[in-house]
């Protein structure tokens, strides 16, 4: 790998991994993304995220359409560009914002495997579907099979991930299908409803103060409901992980809510190692603490999800200023501790602590 130069697969290492680790360095450049015909820049500068651009547009939304790339490929290019400043937001806040994003097409992508799929209604003329809410709805009017996710975006003028949200629910529920090739037919414009003329209202009317006015202020109507997504069934296995040494520490075992053994020790200072001084082994560690997190939030209620989040926020920092596999370990060891701290009950630490030791099994 040519100095300046850091690529690799987002199926290996998540994108906002390898984004934080350049941020951590305050490099300047520019991510080259692609996953098959779709193409993204992402520049940085100082380490942080200025601009992004797509074929649809450029900004926020445009960085956060790469949610949708889960198997493409990044290329960061450290150079000084001069683009226009597009984004402002801070990067703690864009990278949360964008591993969400691609945790919930995660799981939409069961359904909804892409967005060039042709969702298409199985409800018969006049059959009125139970438990749509009216944005669902909006959407199965126009599932003919005539327009793609992506072309019902458009038409709707909805971020995808929004469309694809609903049409997750709606195939969760039958009432759409996805295929392959477009069929059916353009679904037939509705008439717009005239609006009748509003009269202006005097001010004091809308306080509740006037003759005339209504008992209070006047309230807006509520917005549409959102759909929420529910994990039906739990994620595939954890694949193993290679080339990381055994845990020759044993996860504690819970005795009576507290552990077996356990002494408080106090870590040895260390000192920090070079920061970014080998950029793929650090991804690789980093993506193994992004596994650990996600086989404890397996295991433990929802609860404890933000202790296992900081968990693993602290052990990427680590990572970072050089501590490498012992960060690992560590976490592993940490979120066992926290569970028991939780009062978690016996059976599902051991069970916890199961899952974290097969991460660490070798062949």
């Amino acid at each position: 790998m040519s100095q300046g130069v850091i690529q690799g697969s987002m199926r290996e290492a998540p994108l906002p991994d390898i984004i934080q680790l350049v941020s951590q360095g305050g490099k300047s450049g520019c991510f080259h993304v692609q996953q098959e015909a779709s193409k993204a820049r992402i520049y940085l500068k100082d380490g942080r995220i200025i601009h992004a651009v797509t074929h649809s547009g450029e900004g926020f939304e445009a960085l956060m359409e790469v949610a949708l790339w889960l198997d493409g490929s990044y290329r960061f290019e450290e150079m000084v560009s001069e683009v226009p400043v597009t984004i402002t937001k801070p990067i703690a806040s864009i990278l949360m914002e964008l591993g969400r994003r691609m945790d919930e097409w995660r799981v939409i992508s069961q359904k909804v495997p892409s967005v060039d799929l042709y969702p298409a209604s199985t409800l018969l003329p006049g059959e009125t579907p139970q438990g749509v809410n009216p944005r669902e709805t909006k959407v199965l009017r126009l599932t003919t099979g005539y327009y793609s996710v992506a072309e019902l975006a458009e038409v709707m003028e909805k971020p995808v991930l929004t469309v694809a949200k609903d049409l997750y629910g709606l195939v969760m529920a039958g009432h759409v299908v996805m295929k392959g090739l477009r069929s059916g037919k353009p679904p037939k414009a509705e008439a717009p409803v005239a609006e009748p003329a509003k009269e202006l209202i005097p001010v004091s009317m809308l306080l509740g103060t006037g003759p005339g006015s209504p008992s209070g202020p006047v309230i807006p109507e509520s917005r549409e409901d959102e759909t929420a997504i529910v994990r039906i069934q739990a994620p595939p296995p954890l694949p193993h992980m290679q080339g990381f040494p055994e845990n020759d520490e044993p996860l504690p075992e819970t005795v009576g809510g507290g552990i077996a053994g356990e002494a408080p020790r106090v870590a040895p200072p260390k000192t920090p190692g070079p920061a970014f001084d080998d950029p793929q082994r650090m991804v690789k560690l980093m993506n193994f603490t992004q596994r650990i997190a996600q086989a404890a939030k397996m295991v433990l209620p929802e609860a404890e999800h933000d202790m296992v989040n900081r968990l693993q926020a602290k052990a990427t920092q680590q990572i970072i200023s050089g501590d490498g596999p012992e960060a690992v370990k560590g976490l592993a060891l940490a979120i066992s501790r926290g569970a028991v701290d939780a009062g978690c009950d016996a059976d599902m630490v051991r069970t916890l602590n199961t899952h974290l030791k097969a991460l660490f099994t070798t062949k």
